[in-house]
């Protein structure tokens, strides 16, 4: 490329990364934080607001929703809902070794292929014994997962206490590839839990404001997702569990403020052990609008060729996302040693019919052509690591991701991350 050519690209990708900048939604530097009233030792989060679900489905924005006297009613009882918890703290099998602990992070997906997702926690070694179960993608009350309260059931099949922290009221089927006819939602709620053999002392939730109003999705929606934060007791002192699921259609910026204030929430608490974990979405894509989409290929392509950009999905941390990795060191949190770096967590596949059905939807034909040409040396597919562990006041000992095809059947397009750790002395640096 001829040096001016080379530098008009420059100046061109300049001026659309500030305008894709000027349209990033600032992240409140003091998200909200709801406390889980765990005042009785069990409790389930039910509604009566089915009947509207086709109404409010039907509102064509958001201010014509805000006029909306369905749904004005009806606020207090959405918002209640959208703030919402459940848990079951009884534990029925305590482990009694409290030295060594061991920690999986997991999208599963819904919970959509139920029966190897329960097939998994009953006989896959990794999540039979694991102490704690992060996950992320939970649905209750959903039609695409059968209408299951898919938490409390893994709780009931494992043995372990849970609180289960909502994000949204599903008003759709679900994306593109889960418009199946005649699966009407029943509570159409949907959010993250964290699993736990020891007891949970309390337990909140700070909101992570969205990129992208998901009432204008596919996927239609209230809510936005939150950050659980559980705050265990065990023999050694208290241990804060942070289930994390960033955003995916924001930039990287937008995901690293998301992470600074749950973060910061968490320094408020005042635990000085501290493990986050789950799906934190580290794709190195804008994909919250169809600038910022484009603005990050040619800059990808530009700075570091094709094969290039392909390695950056294995390193997010060293360029596209290195912000949400420096806000995890600005709070005193490790990341290296905390999750294998040589394994993908979920893989762009384009032999998975949903993958290719969603690239056409950001992709015209011709340029989703090419991208097959270009990736038929990967076979199509090439590896990403969006998951991910850190610490503080905890040392990691040994971490690996799981085939993402386990002996019991696939129940995710996530791997899922097992991370065996102990608590650091209290007082440790």
């Amino acid at each position: 490329m001829a040096a001016g050519a080379r530098s008009r690209m420059r100046t061109l990708s300049r001026a659309a990364i500030d305008t894709v900048a000027r349209r990033t939604p600032r992240v409140p530097a003091r998200p909200r934080v709801v406390e889980c009233p765990l005042d009785v030792p069990a409790q389930r989060l039910e509604h009566a607001l089915q009947p509207h679900f086709a109404h409010l489905a039907r509102v064509p924005h958001r201010r014509a929703l805000q006029r909306d006297p369905v749904y004005r009613r009806l606020a207090p009882e959405i918002d209640r809902v959208l703030e919402g918890f459940a848990w079951d703290l009884d534990i029925a099998r305590p482990r009694a070794d409290a030295t060594r602990l061991r920690a999986v992070a997991w999208n599963v997906e819904r919970g959509k292929r139920f029966a190897p997702l329960m097939a998994a926690v009953h006989e896959q070694p990794e999540l039979r014994d694991a102490d704690l179960l992060l996950l992320t993608e939970l649905d209750v009350g959903m039609g695409r997962s059968c209408n299951r309260d898919v938490p409390r059931e893994i709780a009931r099949a494992t043995g372990m206490a849970y609180v289960y922290a909502n994000f949204h009221l599903v008003l759709a089927p679900g994306d593109s590839a889960e418009q199946e006819p005649g699966f009407e939602n029943t509570l159409g709620l949907h959010g993250a839990a964290l699993f736990s053999r020891w007891p949970v002392r309390r337990a909140w939730a700070v909101e992570l404001p969205e990129f992208t109003d998901k009432f204008h999705a596919i996927e239609k929606r209230l809510g936005s997702k939150r950050a659980l934060v559980c705050e265990l007791m065990l023999p050694a002192g208290p241990l804060a569990v942070v289930v994390v699921h960033l955003d995916p259609f924001a930039p990287p910026a937008h995901r690293a403020a998301q992470l600074r204030g749950v973060l910061d929430a968490v320094a408020a608490a005042g635990v000085a052990r501290v493990l986050v974990g789950g799906d934190f979405n580290t794709n190195t894509y804008h994909l919250g609008s169809s600038l910022g989409l484009g603005v990050d290929v040619l800059n990808k392509l530009w700075r570091f060729g094709f094969e290039g950009t392909v390695r950056q999905y294995m390193t997010p941390e060293h360029y596209f996302e290195r912000d949400v990795f420096a806000a995890l060191t600005a709070a005193g949190l490790r990341h290296d040693g905390f999750t294998d770096p040589g394994a993908g967590t979920i893989h762009y596949d384009l032999n998975d019919p949903e993958v290719r059905d969603k690239s056409l939807q950001y992709l015209p034909r011709p340029v989703f052509r090419w991208l097959e040409r270009r990736l038929s040396p990967w076979n199509g597919c090439v590896p990403m690591r969006v998951d991910h562990f850190a610490g503080r006041g905890v040392r990691p000992l040994a971490a690996r991701t799981l085939p993402r095809d386990l002996p019991t059947g696939r129940v995710s397009d996530h791997a899922p991350l097992v991370l065996d750790f102990e608590l650091e002395p209290l007082g440790r640096d």
